[in-house]
């Protein structure tokens, strides 16, 4: 018999009204993006809130008398009570139509919000920098010089936007930290067993190539600090994939040449691309690595560990709890 599971949800707002039910829920989290989002879709018929152990009825009354744009949001979802957190940040739209959606974005809806910006640094580091526009945040990063930096009345947020225009760093936040690195910088935070033929669904892009089947030709760049002289090497094979890879600041050519064929042999490999579908476990998130197991071949050539560097959550009722990990490269 085919084990059935109930899903659970709690979503809270502004620590203080809670509810469990909602048409839609669909989550997106990534490391290539600079927020996550989700967005919560409300049932036609929703009249009950929850204020600690009361019970509120909002029926024939507003829901922004409750609720209001820039409130927390917290959404947890799992199977048969056992909850999880899959998004928390805060609500930056309220629709007017019904059934009524909330959008939802993460920390960086902060960094929108706090005041401008005025301020010139001869030179200064990444960690520097991120220390200075988001105070009170962890900060997560490598070490390396932006050079001179000139803000002019600008948000935390467009400021983040300016230095990610110049240069090749990826910014995101994981609860209250902010990370910022190169597309092969972050470690995989944790690791989720998948076998193929049990806890994978039907669906998705996975696919299996070789080495051979994985042509790419890579252009790699060097931005030198304080210039607009840029640093290039070019190599691989011509093919129907061609990547721009931006590399760390000032490195001469022969490092450059180094770095990128590094690189290069995390995007050819025996192995899996593209994404799976799965359930609500493993509890997957952008940053982790997956471990693909292939019983179909008991040799094992097919297994290997990837990067995941987004999931895609959707909860409703057609498709259930399904999440959909995106995979960018083979760790081994």
């Amino acid at each position: 018999m085919i084990p059935y599971f109930n899903i659970d949800l709690r979503i809270t707002i502004a620590e203080r009204y809670a509810f469990n039910v909602a048409e839609t829920i669909h989550v997106e989290n990534s490391t290539e993006k600079i927020s996550d989002t989700a967005k919560v879709t409300l049932p036609r018929e929703f009249k009950q809130l929850q204020e600690s152990n009361n019970s509120i009825s909002i029926e024939r009354k507003r829901l922004l008398d409750f609720i209001k744009v820039g409130d927390e949001i917290k959404i947890e979802a799992g199977y048969d009570g056992d909850l999880g957190v899959e998004f928390e940040g805060y609500i930056t739209k309220i629709g007017a139509e019904i059934p009524i959606e909330l959008e939802c974005e993460d920390e960086m809806y902060q960094l929108k919000k706090m005041k401008p910006i005025n301020k010139t640094f001869s030179d200064v580091s990444l960690k520097n920098f991120l220390q200075f526009i988001a105070p009170g945040y962890e900060i997560k990063t490598f070490d390396t010089h932006l050079g001179k930096i000139a803000l002019e009345n600008v948000t935390p947020y467009a400021a983040l936007q300016e230095i990610k225009s110049r240069y090749p760093f990826k910014f995101f936040f994981r609860g209250k930290t902010l990370y910022a690195g190169l597309s092969n910088d972050f470690d995989s935070q944790g690791k989720h067993e998948f076998n193929l033929n049990r806890n994978v669904r039907k669906g998705g892009d996975l696919k299996y190539e070789t080495k051979e089947d994985r042509k790419v030709w890579v252009k790699a760049i060097s931005k030198q600090k304080g210039t607009s002289k840029e640093i290039t090497y070019e190599f691989g094979d011509k093919g129907e994939s061609e990547k721009t890879l931006h590399c760390p600041l000032n490195l001469n050519k022969e490092q450059l040449k180094q770095y990128a064929e590094d690189f290069m042999k995390k995007l050819r490999y025996d192995g899996y691309g593209g994404g799976f579908e799965s359930w609500c476990y493993p509890r997957t998130k952008a940053g982790d690595s997956a471990e693909l197991i292939d019983p179909n071949y008991p040799d094992k050539h097919r297994d290997g560990i990837y990067y995941i560097n987004e999931v895609i959550t959707d909860i409703n009722a057609s498709d259930g709890f399904k999440r959909k990990n995106n995979i960018t490269f083979k760790i081994k």
